[in-house]
């Protein structure tokens, strides 16, 4: 071992014997070391070109085949904070019957001889101020989701997440609830 560096060295063709790559032990003298540094590109290519197994035409470069695996890497980063926001209101908008106001133009409270109604008592119509009232009830809900998600946050911080998914849970069981009464008075 005087004088030798030992290296691990991949088989440059891939050689598969038995359906197993061929792995060496070479040892190398500095000097030879040198000298396989120093070999050009073309000597490579030659060198390998003839203890190549595989029929080639001549004249031609062979293909080389890369067999590492393809890397499909997702983005780092979620979608910005902003692009969520603009997507959630557009919901809220959608839900709560906006396009409807935009195309029909409703009144904007409704009243008998006594008081005034805030909810249509028709499914298939609405008050302005009854879309303002869903919005408002499905932004508390979407508020208090994101609460209890965000709660998970301060797991070592047991008053304030224990404060937080109490808050989440309660804005979300009053949302449920506003939307199911507003629903019945409107369709009872």
């Amino acid at each position: 071992m005087n004088n030798f560096l030992q290296y691990f060295v991949f088989n440059k063709n891939l050689t598969i014997t038995q359906d197993i790559i061929s792995w060496k032990i070479v040892s190398f003298q500095p000097s030879q070391l040198e000298e396989a540094n120093s070999m050009s590109k073309n000597e490579n290519e030659q060198a390998n070109d003839k203890e190549s197994r595989t029929p080639w035409i001549p004249g031609f470069k062979k293909p080389t085949i890369d067999f590492r695996r393809p890397d499909f890497a997702l983005p780092y980063e979620a979608p910005h904070k902003y692009i969520i926001l603009i997507i959630l209101f557009a919901t809220i908008f959608i839900l709560a019957g906006g396009i409807y106001n935009l195309t029909e133009n409703p009144l904007p409270m409704g009243q008998t001889q006594t008081a005034l109604v805030p909810v249509f008592k028709s499914p298939s119509e609405q008050f302005l101020v009854e879309s303002l009232i869903a919005a408002l009830f499905y932004s508390l809900g979407a508020g208090g989701l994101f609460m209890i998600r965000y709660s998970t946050r301060f797991a070592y911080d047991i008053r304030t997440s224990i404060t937080l998914l109490i808050l989440g849970i309660i804005l979300a069981i009053i949302a449920a609830g506003g939307t199911v009464v507003m629903y019945d008075f409107k369709t009872g």
